[in-house]
């Protein structure tokens, strides 16, 4: 933080996860937030978001967040059913989510994310209804709804090479994403991002930072950050990270100038992840020429093929794009 403080403007908003902060203590979160307000200006109406996993918040923890500004918290509890979190490796039940919960309630917060995954592996879409309505039940004020991504290097795709991992189909995963985006904004959730739902007034702030493709500062071992035009990412090792700042160096492990075509491409492919998707006055201020004079070809196909769609002011993925939107992604890159 003493690091980075010196060139950073006030902070409109902080998200503190990535990882499962609410495990640490009372005090260490409040030591934590000591040296955020420290270090670091903050706006008067800034989101200030803490990733909470079920079973590891309790009341003085909660109290620490609120007295620290803590507006926002964000549970990680991906599915209704304990068989599949248990296969997912959670340390948590559905029960001790649904404490969790009750308790941040309890201590006032009103704006509550709540993550799901599916297309899991022997998820029946049943059982992802059943998970999205009880979720819906309950009122929380975001819902992020991701399908399942195969990561190197994880259990499930090493099990998902040998052919050990019995995944829903193409269709069924399909299926699953139609009734999420059906069943949620009938039940007044806007689909504002391909994976992310919210009530009016609740859209997350601090990830509209990524998909507008803005400046952010990331700390911490592992961590992405963007400035002034640099994306860097920091050393992954704890051992190492804190051997580096020891040194009063920044951990950085790598960097990417983000210029020219690079940071074009990445600024409209973030940035049609909304689903009100790229203002074409926006992309005209900031690059100085209109999208298709670098995209023009590219557009133009997947115009044709109704997976976008340009209006006088914005280009945007059609409801039938948000399926192949990766496919659009990796060509624009």
């Amino acid at each position: 933080m003493e690091l980075y403080a010196p060139e950073a403007d006030a902070l409109q908003t902080i998200f503190i996860g990535g990882g499962t902060p609410s495990i640490l203590s009372a005090n260490t979160l409040a030591q934590l937030f000591a040296d955020i307000h420290q270090n670091f200006s903050i706006t008067p109406n800034a989101e200030i978001t803490v990733e909470c996993n079920p079973g590891t918040v309790d009341a003085e923890k909660l109290n620490v967040m609120r007295e620290n500004g803590v507006n926002r918290l964000s549970f990680g509890l991906q599915a209704m059913q304990d068989e599949t979190l248990q296969q997912l490796g959670r340390i948590h039940t559905v029960s001790e989510f649904l404490e969790s919960y009750q308790v941040a309630r309890e201590h006032g917060f009103k704006n509550i994310n709540i993550d799901l995954i599916f297309a899991l592996p022997d998820q029946e879409i049943e059982a992802w209804h059943h998970t999205l309505n009880e979720v819906i039940s309950l009122k929380p004020e975001h819902i992020s709804a991701y399908n399942l991504v195969m990561e190197e290097e994880t259990p499930f795709y090493e099990q998902w090479q040998t052919g050990k991992l019995n995944l829903p189909s193409e269709d069924t995963e399909a299926d699953m994403f139609q009734y999420t985006i059906d069943t949620l904004t009938a039940h007044g959730y806007t689909h504002y991002e391909i994976c992310n739902f919210a009530k009016p007034n609740h859209f997350a702030k601090h990830n509209l930072v990524y998909w507008n493709n803005q400046p952010c500062i990331g700390l911490g071992a592992g961590a992405c950050g963007y400035i002034n035009g640099v994306r860097y990412t920091n050393i992954r090792g704890i051992a190492p990270y804190i051997k580096t700042l020891s040194k009063r160096n920044k951990p950085i492990a790598g960097t990417e100038n983000l210029t020219g075509h690079a940071e074009k491409a990445e600024t409209l492919m973030l940035a049609l992840r909304k689903r009100e998707g790229i203002s074409l006055e926006t992309y005209q201020h900031r690059f100085g020429e209109g999208i298709d004079d670098t995209f023009a070809k590219t557009l133009s196909k997947w115009i044709d093929l109704h997976l976008l769609e340009q209006t006088d002011t914005h280009l945007r993925l059609t409801d039938r794009g948000l399926l192949l939107a990766n496919e659009i992604f990796v060509e624009l890159m």
